[in-house]
């Protein structure tokens, strides 16, 4: 096959008046009705001749020499049998646009461009040639190797057969002949070179048709082997779990609307990865089939979809239209392997019908890969129909000031995958902090991967700046949604550094030792006493929790998800989980330290505690101490003058917690909007210096929750 473009100078004339240059492929303003015309000359001779169109916006027609070749919708690849039209030399070839009257095509989520937006070509081939090539895949042994199967069509009246290589790195690994008119055979590739984001490994398929010897038609394509699925609540690439963690992306790029070098595409994309992510949600439409091949090439999964945006599917026009545009898209595109599964529809007012018809659509082209619809219903509709239609992961986009509708998605859509196709919008797009806490939350309900809620991945509305006159603010400035990571012509916004560090640290699964903050005030050079007690830590996590219960009733998210727990370094040997006492209870310490003061490290309290709670002066505890002769003392604790909280924040405010004997020992913190802690030095002064043997603690008064982390001597 030799192709000629036909791509360059044509005339081109807005409605039926007069003509003037303009070069194809283009993107232009929607004018109504257009005319597009080339007189062209053959370059070869060949039995048969196609014409080729990659994509126009939004509805054409063609003819040829003035014969009817047919009519085409958005976005999508038509190839015209013209062998019986077409002369040698002065060919005309019209085409004639609509871009603001169609059903199908138009919409008012985004600005619209007309034109003859991709290439244009003349194709030579033989009267028989190679007319889809559809190659599936099925990984073995572990992942170790893989099945392939390539079923090849032809068209044209003679019998043939089909050379088959299989070729990585420039060497081949598989070649075998079938005859044209038998079934593909299932072929077993070792060691294979899987793809994956971090290693977008392409082979390299060719097919040779051969008719009575000879070569009459040879197809090339890069493919890959890769396996997505789902498993529960998460998605599954090669048998390894994995986040989606992606962006929205339209096709425009600055002025150049939908025609795009193909440089600047891949420039475009290779930024979108080096942001962390690893898929990109191509909306909402198909996109130029370049961008596939370099997703491909680059290591960025992907997903298509086929033209809708709050449409009414009820409508026959749209979703015919839709339909026909996602069946062409799949057939086009099946073989790539970053394509990771389709979108039948975005944000529509579907009906029930369109739902199952798309889904079949999606099934009976592609048997490989998984099939859903980026979607704003109500979590109960998403339910049902979700499952109606047979779609293997919900999707949501809760847009939204606080996770909480984030968080509910994920309590009811929980017997599959659940994936944000869209979050954030104009709620984040000028607020740093809100972009990470919403990626912190939802890496979490990942990393929690729970019946209760979880997330299989998140795709951010939106990577780049486009022109939209219909939303007004605070979405739209001067005729430009705004929601974006970067502007149109890909510089950062104010919050791109954020989502990309917010993203980077939540994948970096911070402990609480990597936010704890840790600061001594004092000194303390004693030996400690032992206790053969072992702490409670989750009984001292959770009586922490009740405290943080809000003042006031509107606050709500205040949480504590640490506890007053210390971490290892630089604690000067005291315990990291304090012992915790309430009344009824005994504590005791033992050893053999010679000493004439009696230290307690902790001398705070989680529930009352001044100044937080209870009378001041009022009895705590009593502490008794015994020598090894047999001689006791007693001391008693008093709130306010011997105890204080342990709470160094309450509510919105940070507090100061004093006691007259108690002196700051230490000062710690986790979240510092929830928790912050400090540990008090009480030193309870004996008669005379003694070798003591043991110490013991007796809290007195009720809800008075005592937290010791030493004694010494």
């Amino acid at each position: 096959m030799k192709k000629q473009s036909l791509n360059g100078m044509w005339k081109y004339r807005i409605g039926k008046g007069l003509w003037i240059e303009r070069e194809v492929p283009f993107s232009a303003m929607p004018v109504g009705h257009s005319e597009c015309e080339r007189t062209f000359d053959l370059f070869e001779n060949s039995e048969r001749v196609l014409l080729r169109f990659d994509g126009i916006t939004y509805y054409a027609k063609v003819t040829l020499n003035g014969v009817c070749l047919g009519e085409m919708i958005a976005y999508c690849e038509y190839i015209f049998d013209v062998t019986d039209y077409i002369r040698e030399k002065d060919n005309v070839l019209l085409v004639e646009l609509e871009d603001i009257s169609p059903s199908f095509g138009p919409s008012e989520g985004w600005g619209n461009f007309g034109g003859i937006t991709r290439d244009v070509s003349l194709l030579y081939i033989a009267n028989s040639y190679i007319e889809d090539v559809y190659f599936k895949t099925n990984l073995i042994n572990e992942y170790k190797d893989a099945e392939y199967i390539a079923e090849l069509t032809k068209n044209g009246s003679n019998d043939g057969e089909f050379e088959v290589t299989l070729s990585f790195d420039g060497k081949a690994v598989d070649c075998y002949t079938v005859k044209s008119t038998d079934k593909a055979p299932t072929r077993t590739v070792k060691n294979v070179h899987l793809w994956s984001p971090d290693a977008p490994n392409l082979y390299e398929l060719s097919v040779k048709l051969l008719i009575d010897g000879k070569v009459a038609d040879i197809y090339t394509e890069k493919v890959g082997f890769r396996e997505f699925k789902c498993n529960r609540h998460r998605f599954v690439l090669n048998g390894e779990e994995i986040f989606l963690q992606g962006v929205c992306k339209h096709e425009m790029y600055g002025d150049y609307a939908h025609t795009v070098p193909e440089e600047i595409i891949e420039k475009d994309l290779r930024m979108i990865k080096e942001t962390g992510c690893n898929y990109v949600r191509l909306v909402h439409y198909p996109h130029n089939k370049v961008t596939l091949e370099i997703c491909d090439r680059i290591g960025l999964m992907t997903s298509e979809e086929p033209g809708l945006w709050w449409s009414d599917t009820a409508n026959p026009e749209v979703s015919g239209g839709s339909l026909e545009a996602l069946r062409r898209t799949i057939r086009r595109d099946r073989n790539r392997p970053s394509i990771v599964f389709w979108l039948c529809f975005n944000e529509c007012e579907f009906t029930e019908q369109y739902l199952i018809d798309s889904a079949r659509v999606c099934r009976e082209n592609d048997t490989t890969r998984l099939v859903s619809g980026a979607n704003c219903m109500n979590n109960e509709d998403t339910l049902k129909y979700y499952n109606i239609c047979g779609f293997d992961f919900y999707t949501m986009h809760p847009y939204s000031r606080r996770i909480d509708r984030s968080l509910e998605s994920a309590k009811v859509l929980h017997d599959k995958p659940l994936m944000f196709t869209e979050w954030g919008g104009y709620y984040v797009y000028d607020n740093p902090h809100l972009i990470t806490d919403f990626i912190n939350a939802m890496y979490g309900l990942y990393k929690e991967n729970s019946d209760g809620g979880a997330l299989a991945g998140a795709s951010f509305w939106y990577w780049a700046a486009v022109d939209d006159y219909g939303r007004g603010r605070p979405a739209c400035i001067d005729g430009v949604l705004m929601e974006s990571l970067v502007d149109k012509y890909r510089n950062p916004t104010m919050i791109y550094k954020y989502f990309c560090n917010a993203w980077e640290n939540a994948r970096t699964e911070l402990s609480a030792e990597d936010c704890y903050e840790y600061k001594v005030l004092d000194t303390l050079d004693k030996i400690a006493f032992s206790c053969d007690s072992i702490p409670n830590k989750a009984e001292i996590l959770e009586k922490a929790k009740t405290v943080m219960i809000p003042k006031f009733a509107h606050m709500r998210g205040r949480t504590v998800s640490v506890g007053p727990f210390l971490q290892k370094e630089g604690i000067c040997g005291i315990s990291t989980v304090p012992h915790m006492l309430s009344a009824g209870e005994t504590l005791a310490f033992s050893g053999s330290v010679n000493t004439d003061c009696i230290t307690i490290l902790g001398a705070v309290s989680l529930t009352k505690g001044y100044p937080i709670a209870g009378e001041y002066g009022e009895t705590v505890a009593k502490v008794i101490v015994k020598s090894v002769d047999g001689e006791l003392e007693l001391f008693t604790l008093e709130n306010g003058v011997d105890i204080t909280t342990a709470f160094t924040s309450l509510g919105s405010s940070r507090i100061n917690p004093r006691a007259e004997n108690a002196t700051r020992f230490a000062e710690f913190s986790y979240d510092k909007n929830f928790e912050n802690y400090c540990i008090n030095r009480l030193d309870l002064r004996l008669r005379t210096k003694k070798k003591i043997k043991s110490i013991e603690l007796h809290p007195l008064a009720e809800d008075y929750d005592l937290l010791i982390y030493g004694i010494f001597g």
